[in-house]
């Protein structure tokens, strides 16, 4: 039995609607504010992950294919095409794995709309509210999108790299914004974007896990502007049979992308990371940390079992990964990482601390057990030691979930942590200020890249 929305409900046109009618003035305090915490994780992040060889590697190949250099590279010292910068920059944002995560879809939301958005805002001017307006706007159909695809009833697909596939619409939705598109090429943009989605996650544990969200950037970016070139598309893309919800989720409820439009929020729901890996490993991390707190510095682990939401297993069961790729999406390295060194930072990814003999001597002494009982952002650890203790660990709420979200200060030090690793503290700083007060901004594009000096160039 098909899975297409009823013809009667027009769910492109009322996605277009809805994103050209909002405006800054019609979102919430907490929603301006959740757009502008969204922002500011994610250029920490981009400029954080601007250094990894993911990320050279890929400048190599876009800068072959790319065009005349209207927009910066972050962190990089170049300039490209809005396309290419916008594909980069998102790039850089998850190659840590330090990107915000939406909860109930798993998926990465801000990357493939604030990198086409910054992009843009370097060729024209874009007030700090037009940004963020077009930001909330972008992410929220996102995820919408993804919940549409992935919450009950439809038959959730675990296989599929949800961000790849719903980031393109939520990208192009916020460039029309930006672009004063009608709604005519506003569902165009999102026909365009809706066909480009792609993703699945046996991309992961490689450098091409990486850049599905940056993948999903660069298309929603063309998406946009191949309708404000006059390309038209079919405009009910995302209902039609044979359509974007008919593919991706047969017997799905549309009334997940529509209900409640600006007046439920799915941005509310989106969460930033402490540690740098995949959203499901953080609620073990936080219960091995717990156990290592109980340690004494003689003690010494003999072995562990980890006790976590079925998901955990299913993306990141791996006790032995080969490099940062793997190891950001395994269970066993970050329990090993935290169990013997204490930590779960950017320095528990680099090769040495994988390749550690003693870390991975720990790492095959790890045993995952997948719990139905458990919430996502749940887990236990029990842990033995070589003396026969038994040290032990429950995690009701991880950090950074919604019931137990990063606090400002927290995502500045996060934010600083990373921007230092580009630009001096005063720069970084300076960044950090515009940021925090980008509403107020007449043009978002120079202030931002003001602050940064010479684009964020190391």
């Amino acid at each position: 039995m098909s899975g297409a929305a009823p013809a009667t409900r027009r769910l492109t046109a009322e996605l277009a609607d809805w994103a050209l009618a909002a405006s800054f003035e019609t979102l919430s305090p907490n929603i301006r504010t959740e757009a502008a915490r969204a922002f500011l994780n994610w250029v920490g992040c981009a400029l954080g992950g601007s250094g990894e060889a993911v990320v050279a590697a890929a400048e190599r190949a876009a800068l072959m294919t790319g065009g005349t250099g209207t927009a910066t590279v972050l962190g990089r010292g170049r300039r490209t095409d809005v396309v290419s910068a916008a594909f980069l920059n998102c790039l850089s944002s998850s190659a840590l794995a330090y990107d915000d995560t939406h909860l109930a879809t798993v998926t990465h939301p801000t990357g493939p709309v604030a990198a086409p958005l910054l992009a843009e805002a370097e060729s024209r001017a874009v007030s700090g509210r037009d940004l963020l307006t077009a930001l909330a706007v972008g992410i929220e159909i996102q995820c919408r999108l993804s919940n549409a695809l992935l919450l009950p009833p439809a038959q959730a697909n675990v296989a599929l790299y949800i961000t790849g596939v719903t980031g393109p619409v939520g990208g192009a939705v916020a460039m029309g914004r930006i672009l004063g598109f009608d709604a005519r090429r506003m569902r165009w943009a999102i026909g365009h974007a809706a066909t480009q989605g792609a993703g699945f996650r046996a991309t992961h544990g490689a450098m091409s896990g990486l850049a599905v969200p940056a993948l999903g950037a660069r298309a929603g970016m063309f998406a946009a502007h191949l309708a404000a070139a006059g390309v038209d598309c079919r405009e009910d893309v995302i209902e039609a049979p044979k359509g974007f919800l008919d593919i991706f989720a047969p017997g799905s409820d549309p009334a997940h992308a529509v209900d409640g439009l600006g007046s439920r929020w799915e941005l509310s729901a989106n969460t930033y990371k402490p540690y740098p890996c995949g959203i499901v490993v953080q609620p073990a991390i936080d219960a091995c940390l717990d156990v290592a707190a109980q340690m004494r510095p003689s003690d010494r682990v003999e072995s562990a079992t980890l006790t976590v939401h079925p998901l955990t297993m299913v993306l990141a069961d791996r006790p032995q990964p080969r490099d940062i790729f793997e190891a950001q999406v395994s269970l066993q390295h970050w329990a090993a990482c935290v169990l013997l060194r204490g930590a779960a930072g950017i320095a528990e990814v680099r090769q040495e601390v994988i390749g550690d003999p003693g870390i991975a001597a720990l790492r095959g002494r790890i045993a995952g057990r997948a719990d139905n009982s458990l919430a996502r952002d749940q887990a236990r650890a029990e842990v033995r030691l070589t003396d026969g203790r038994r040290l032990t660990a429950s995690v009701v709420h991880a950090r950074g979930s919604i019931a137990r979200p990063m606090t400002d200060d927290e995502l500045d030090a996060k934010f600083l942590a990373q921007a230092t690793t580009v630009l001096d503290a005063g720069a970084a700083g300076s960044l950090l200020a515009v940021l925090r007060g980008l509403a107020e901004e007449g043009d978002a594009g120079a202030a931002v890249m003001g602050a940064m000096g010479e684009g964020g160039a190391p």
